[in-house]
């Protein structure tokens, strides 16, 4: 199987005329996976027909072809990825609604796929050599069809897609078979957002503090201490939040975020949201914080 998508791939590259190149450029493995998506499902079929039909001298001049292109890993999965999800999420529209489109959300809100989070992460050091920037990451919900600027995502509920090219400006396309929603994403550096923690009252003295990284997504690293006691030491904050129970005393209790790291753009900026709060904000962004500093508020338990 693997073998036959990377001859699918390398017949497309051919029919391009870019399979002479000795690698692809990632603009080129861009333009491989538009001219896929862009494909009716009948030449889709024939592609494959005719990969499947080829007598076995063809096939093995094809897959020597594939390895002298000497493409890069990142590159094969991006555009084979493309070929892979355009196929599997194909969506029969025409059943779904009466006029044969989707319609966008603000129509009908009550059925629309949800976007929870599209954010941009730092690449791994083996990314880096591989020419990867960053890459875009998504969380949906009641969705079969997601797509980022046409490229068709392989997993609708969440997952990660490398970008090469210089565009810092991306729309996160989300849908059924009956409804679209998007959300576009300028990817800059992290800043100062100018947040500030807020005391708060809750209504329990058990109680789930969630932390995540609202802006670039690089590193930030934090220690939280309830009531000068460890709830977090090194926690590495991630795109997406994450819970940790805290027992708190009756009446005042201090909560302190500590900044251990700033990662690879500073600041460190921290978003928290606060579980049974009855008076304050529930949702808050931290301050700004470099190397050793921190930032400290008070919550309120009956």
């Amino acid at each position: 199987m693997k073998i036959r998508t990377l001859l699918l791939f390398v017949l497309i590259v051919t029919a391009l005329g870019l399979a002479a190149c000795e690698n692809l450029t990632p603009e080129e493995v861009t333009a491989v996976a538009s001219t896929v998506e862009n494909m009716s499902p009948s030449q889709m079929a024939g592609v494959v027909a005719t990969i499947q039909n080829l007598p076995a001298e063809e096939a093995a001049a094809l897959e020597q072809a594939a390895s002298n292109l000497q493409l890069e890993p990142a590159q094969v999965t991006a555009a084979v990825g493309t070929v892979q999800a355009s196929i599997a999420t194909a969506t029969a529209v025409g059943q779904a609604v009466a006029s044969g489109e989707r319609v966008n959300a603000t129509q009908s809100p009550d059925i629309a796929p949800k976007i929870i989070y599209f954010f941009a992460s730092a690449p791994s050091a083996a990314s880096i050599e591989n020419g990867v920037r960053y890459h875009l990451n998504w969380t949906t919900e009641n969705s079969n069809r997601v797509e980022i600027f046409g490229n068709v995502m392989s997993d609708p509920a969440q997952g990660s897609w490398p970008v090469y090219n210089e565009s810092d400006n991306w729309v996160l396309w989300a849908a059924n078979d009956q409804v679209w929603v998007e959300q576009a994403l300028h990817v800059v550096p992290d800043s100062d957002a100018g947040g500030s923690l807020q005391d708060v009252t809750v209504d329990s003295t058990t109680i789930t503090l969630s932390f995540r990284d609202p802006q670039f997504v690089d590193g930030d690293k934090i220690n939280v201490l309830v009531n000068g006691q460890p709830l977090l030491s090194g926690y590495i904050t991630q795109g997406r939040a994450q819970g940790f129970t805290a027992v708190l005393q009756s009446g005042a209790n201090t909560v302190e975020i500590q900044t251990q790291n700033e990662g690879v753009t500073p600041p460190m900026v921290a978003e928290l949201t606060i579980s049974n709060v009855t008076s304050g904000l529930a949702t808050q962004t931290t301050p700004a914080g470099t190397k050793g500093s921190a930032a400290s508020f008070t919550i309120t338990a009956p």
